[in-house]
């Protein structure tokens, strides 16, 4: 609902908003959900790893006036603190070995230092239940979308990374005991062997050969980042095709037979590159590379990427 403050959030959108916020914020493999389909919840709607707990509120009405907005805060700490003290078994279980040290009401907009008062002597109840899972200076507090501003401009300009994804991915390294992906054949290699050869550097069988196993390293490592993308955040992974499949329209114009072919290899690579960058912000530059690595070597394999023949 919209209201003349143009608060424009109703419980459902404000509750899926939050979790998203607050993953910016914290690092999203930082925050763990606590779905409430499932026999309800339990005064909570996501904690993080270093001991903060979150209930995220809005309500119905986004023109209540300081007081009554007051009395919609108060009600609502009031029940969910209860439910925080009243389900130790299941929380127990939940947190594990995550000590609470923060209780956080996280709301659009808070207007009264009576909020904050009644914060305070929840806080004192939680303490004198000696709760397994909460720390001896544990509190209770109120947090508005204003206090996240910074995690919130970083959102609405582009996606969430899980810590995991966006550290960089590691490439298969050919050793001894491992893969030689030199040494790996089947027609659609030898398809790309075949195009590989017209660049006059790797004229080189040899040569050839080391740069086409480095092609099909980064291809794995790319296929696992993807992987990791469809299952972490899928709205990224959908980005990184588009991105792909972009490029991939553009091949057949982009490049003409005057062009050569090593200039054209590398110019392709940097732009798959510089577009996963712009769609999907932080990522790790090597991350990207393996990416676009992981787009031209299917290319290769197949037929929207060829070159002229050599002289």
């Amino acid at each position: 609902m919209t209201g003349a403050s143009g608060w424009i959030w109703d419980p459902d959108t404000w509750q899926e908003w939050s979790i998203r916020l607050l993953r910016q914020h914290h690092g999203a493999d930082n925050v763990i959900k606590v779905p409430d389909q499932d026999r309800g919840d339990l005064g909570i709607e996501c904690f993080t790893r270093s001991g903060i707990v979150y209930q995220c509120y809005c309500p119905e009405n986004p023109d209540l006036a300081p007081r009554a907005l007051y009395d919609n805060h108060r009600n609502k700490i009031t029940t969910d603190i209860g439910k925080f003290i009243k389900n130790k078994d299941e929380l127990t279980r939940l947190l594990k070995s995550v000590r609470v040290r923060s209780w956080i009401l996280f709301t659009p907009r808070h207007e009264s230092y009576r909020t904050v008062q009644h914060c305070g002597e929840k806080a004192d109840l939680v303490r004198k239940a000696n709760l397994p899972y909460v720390t001896d200076d544990f509190i209770v507090d109120v947090h508005e979308l204003a206090d996240y501003r910074d995690s919130e401009e970083i959102l609405r300009r582009g996606p969430v990374l899980p810590a995991p994804v966006g550290v960089p991915a590691t490439v298969p390294q050919q050793t001894p005991d491992g893969i030689d992906f030199r040494l790996i054949t089947s027609p659609m290699i030898e398809a790309m062997d075949e195009k590989l050869s017209r660049i006059p550097r790797l004229a080189n069988a040899e040569k050839r050969a080391t740069f086409r196993a480095q092609l099909l390293g980064s291809h794995l490592a790319g296929e696992g980042l993807l992987d990791r993308y469809m299952e972490s955040i899928p709205e990224v992974y959908q980005q990184i095709l588009d991105c792909i499949a972009s490029v991939e329209r553009s091949l057949l114009l982009a490049f003409g037979p005057g062009d050569q072919p090593h200039r054209v290899l590398g110019g392709i690579i940097d732009d798959v590159r510089q577009r996963v960058e712009q769609v999907v912000p932080g990522i790790a530059r090597s991350n990207a590379e393996s990416i676009a690595y992981m787009a031209v070597t299917d290319w290769l394999q197949l037929c929207p990427l060829d070159f002229e023949e050599v002289g």
